[in-house]
């Protein structure tokens, strides 16, 4: 079964890309400024790593991901048919197929100090490189954000007519009460069942997008009424930053 990681890797890196229709894009408004949408042959291409320089198998490697608090984890693994590490001098991508107990190697026991054929990839004192695996976070567009939330229609459910598409998770504060943003993924998600269905997974991470609605969960809403509030976004780090709105309803 782990002769299919190829193919499978193959058909991944050239169809993971987010597409959406003309017919489905209507109605919809992307706050993220100069957003490009890219597949993961893209990741290779910007970052100048070609497959060739992919680590031989076997090694364990050890390096620090980013996560969602704003923090760095630890991730330790052995190179293997289902873990792939390529590597440049200052710079790495991480590819695992099947990240389960059933495929990967995982090396949680280890005791890496004593492990001299560890390669630690971006700490400890014999690392080879500062690079941390964080994906390009495209900036917020601010000004169309505030135009798509300055009008309200006070007689909808959902109501915002317009969809918001952005790379951040929205939080309203000082808002009224029974009005939230709605969200749910815009990724697919690849599983590929090579490997006792595990998923494929990549350092850099994919720039993870989402699709907002605006709805009112059940409160009579004010007419010609201006409302003064705080929109917080984050991104996929845990990094935020927040944007005084003003919100007609209507």
């Amino acid at each position: 079964m782990f002769k299919l990681l190829p193919f499978a890797l193959f058909i991944f890196l050239t169809s993971c890309t987010t597409n959406v229709s003309e017919e489905d894009a209507s109605g919809m408004v992307d706050v993220d400024q100069n957003y490009i949408e890219k597949n993961w042959g893209d990741l290779f291409i910007d970052s100048g790593i070609k497959f060739s320089d992919e680590l031989s198998y076997g090694r364990i490697v050890s390096f620090l991901k980013p996560n969602s608090k704003g923090s760095l984890d630890t991730f330790t693994v052995t190179t293997s048919l289902n873990s792939k590490l390529f590597m440049k001098e200052d710079k790495f991508i991480f590819i695992g197929g099947g990240m389960n107990e059933a495929c990967l190697i995982k090396t949680e026991n280890l005791d890496l100090a004593e492990n001299r054929d560890t390669i630690f990839l971006n700490y400890g004192k014999s690392k080879l490189m500062d690079y941390i695996p964080y994906q390009e976070i495209p900036p917020i567009n601010t000004s169309l954000l505030k135009k798509t939330l300055s009008v309200i229609d006070s007689k909808r459910n959902f109501v915002l007519s317009d969809t918001i598409i952005s790379s951040y998770t929205f939080e309203a504060k000082n808002f009224l009460d029974g009005i939230k943003f709605k969200e749910y993924d815009l990724l697919v998600e690849y599983t590929v069942d090579y490997c006792a269905g595990g998923d494929i997974i990549m350092y850099p991470e994919s720039v993870k997008r989402k699709k907002y609605y605006l709805i009112n969960t059940g409160r009579d809403l004010p007419k010609d009424t201006t409302i003064n509030w705080t929109l917080v976004y984050t991104d996929q780090y845990g990094r935020s930053d927040s944007l005084e709105m003003k919100t007609l309803f209507k």
